[in-house]
């Protein structure tokens, strides 16, 4: 007898070839003599009644004597319910190994490599959802719609969201009406061409895959400031700098909020040099203990490698060296510094100018 999926799966379920052959053979038939049950399951005739007496002391059939020594089926409820059971346990196995390589669990300064991008879209998700600060997101439309429900939360949380559009895989972006900014980002632009899937949440976590289109599909999944740094300037420099603000709520009049200090120095410099006096609020952390840190003060220097003179505003890239800023707050004056700083005493989570007055000699 050929063997099939049935005569496996009850093997799975613990019977013998032989007692799977014989077994499937009397549910045929509903009952038959033992030579007939041997002959059709290609059991060896001295083996058939040590078969027969195993099936039944198992208690799925019945033995007895009518001319011949015969055998018939018993209600087979028991053995469907073991087999259906054996399924879903099989299935839960399955389910949970996928879900085990697919998307293993990250600790604290971890890096893995997946598979799939929907296992980095989903991680993606996870790490928005327990943003603090600040996301920055370099996605295609359709992605942008799928995370849409999770942005919206962060952005009601009063996360700063940044997002670099890439077009859609044929090269074209949506209509104007069918992408809607309003309560799910802060800042907008566009790009002219694809782009890697890329999410940076709070200098610390990054989900990043390449979108080639050559069906080749891999991501990184990190939990690791210093790699974050890295797809940090990436993305800085090749998926924003580069491009125009399409949309944007930046108010450009105190109060006017900023996750970033070098767009902050790039904007406030020259006002700075001029001698308008610079309120601000800094919430970050202390870079000795890496307690939370609110300041509140005057700005008393700066310190950037770009322009200083002729009320020249600096591009963010002659502010990409070392950027501090000198906060008095009436007792003592702090330096602020950007991600990883090296000298600073406060590293820059958010920064707010207050106010921006010049004196009337000024």
């Amino acid at each position: 007898m050929q063997q099939t999926s049935s005569l496996q799966a009850l093997q799975n379920a613990g019977f013998t070839q032989y007692e799977a052959e014989v077994y499937i053979e009397i549910l045929k038939r509903g009952s038959a003599p033992a030579i007939e049950l041997a002959n059709a399951s290609n059991v060896p005739k001295s083996r058939v009644y040590d078969v027969l007496r195993e099936l039944e002391s198992d208690g799925h059939i019945e033995i007895y004597k009518q001319d011949n020594l015969r055998a018939r089926v018993l209600d087979p409820d028991a053995v469907i319910t073991d087999l259906r059971q054996r399924a879903e346990s099989f299935q839960d196995t399955a389910d949970e190994l996928d879900d085990l390589w697919d998307a293993p669990e990250l600790t604290e300064n971890n890096l893995t490599v997946v598979k799939r991008l929907e296992t980095v879209i989903e991680r993606a998700k996870h790490y928005i959802r327990t943003a603090e600060n600040e996301v920055r997101l370099a996605v295609l439309p359709k992605q942008y719609h799928e995370l849409c429900p999770v942005l919206h939360e962060a952005h009601d949380r009063d996360i700063f969201i940044k997002l670099s559009l890439s077009p859609s895989r044929d090269g074209s972006l949506p209509a104007e009406r069918e992408l809607d900014f309003e309560n799910t980002t802060s800042e907008v632009c566009f790009r002219e061409f694809l782009a890697p899937f890329v999410i940076i949440v709070d200098h610390s976590k990054v989900c990043f895959a390449p979108q080639r289109g050559d069906g080749t599909e891999f991501g990184i999944i990190a939990d690791n400031r210093s790699l974050t740094y890295v797809f940090h300037w990436y993305y800085q420099t090749s998926l924003w700098d580069s491009l125009e603000t399409a949309y944007s709520v930046h108010d450009t009049s105190p109060p006017i909020t900023y996750v970033n200090i070098r767009q902050c120095v790039a904007d406030i410099a020259p006002l700075f040099h001029e001698g308008a006096t610079i309120q601000l609020s800094v919430q970050g952390f202390d870079t000795t203990t890496g307690e939370k840190r609110n300041i509140s003060g005057r700005i008393t220097d700066m310190i950037f490698s770009g322009p200083i003179t002729d009320n020249a505003y600096p591009s963010l890239s002659e502010v990409s060296g070392q950027v501090s800023i000198f906060v008095d707050d009436g007792n003592n004056t702090f330096s602020i510094g950007g991600w990883l700083p090296q000298v600073e005493d406060i590293e820059l989570q958010r920064l707010t100018i207050q106010s921006i007055e010049f004196s009337e000699q000024a």
